[in-house]
């Protein structure tokens, strides 16, 4: 996951929307489809550098959940993750799957449930269904060609300004080359809730730099959906660190 440029300049982290204005360069965690290589990898990197990552805020859990509320339902497709503790270590049983070059995560038990076209969507309702749903969504779009974007802004973006400011330069020339600038690379909740998790993500990019971004993902319509700025970037805090540093390793490719 390569983070994208936003309208201002600023430089990465989820090319989604790594066109102009979501593109915003054109959004942590730029965004897809055609699956291309099948890696299976198995996550659980030991790497300890030393940097300064940005964090937007105390990570926070949320309490689990009893029957009935909002954080246990929703889970479709048969998952069956129901926890409620944001990861703070490598989550278990992640398998990487290669999208046009970019590794995306998925998980039997949080998601995604269903991969149509470009489009990978159903995730648990959980911090991990979260992050699943994030890394997912912002790759896919990273290395989406302009109506593979369009199909999964229309499926699976919080409707605004800024999905609305993207489908118009959609329709235009292509945004993006359909190939990743830069690998994911570790994750850290700034915070959490049944509703609402915000994410920070950090990603290896190809000429060998870091760059971290915050993402914000929002449970609507039964699923998480990645909230985009109101200028079409999918991420705030857009910023270069110079290490993994403070994050949860999380990648498919080393």
């Amino acid at each position: 996951m390569s983070i994208n440029n936003l309208p201002t300049g600023d430089d990465k982290h989820g090319s989604a929307l790594r066109r102009p204005g979501f593109l915003a360069a054109a959004a942590f965690l730029g965004l897809v489809l055609v699956l291309a290589v099948v890696v299976i990898v198995t996550v659980g990197s030991d790497k300890d550098d030393s940097g300064t990552p940005q964090a937007t805020g105390p990570t926070t859990a949320a309490s689990s959940a009893p029957a009935g509320s909002p954080a246990d339902t929703g889970n479709g497709c048969g998952l069956t993750d129901t926890s409620q503790t944001v990861p703070t270590s490598t989550p278990p049983n992640i398998t990487w799957q290669l999208v046009k070059g970019d590794a995306v995560p998925t998980s039997p038990i949080a998601g995604p449930g269903k991969v149509e076209g470009p489009v990978a969507r159903c995730y648990a309702h959980t911090p991990l269904g979260a992050l699943l749903a994030v890394s997912q969504i912002a790759d896919r779009l990273g290395v989406a060609s302009n109506k593979e974007a369009a199909e999964i802004l229309k499926a699976q973006a919080v409707p605004g300004p800024g999905v609305e400011r993207n489908l118009k330069l959609l329709e235009g020339a292509e945004l993006g080359t359909g190939t990743a600038d830069g690998q994911t690379a570790g994750f850290q909740f700034a915070s959490y809730t049944p509703d609402t998790a915000v994410i920070n993500m950090v990603s290896r990019m190809n000429n060998g730099s870091f760059n971290t971004a915050t993402f914000t993902m929002k449970w609507l319509d039964g699923d998480w959906k990645i909230q985009l700025q109101p200028n079409g970037a999918n991420s705030s805090n857009v910023s270069q660190v110079t290490s993994t540093a403070g994050y949860v390793t999380w990648s498919g490719v080393s």
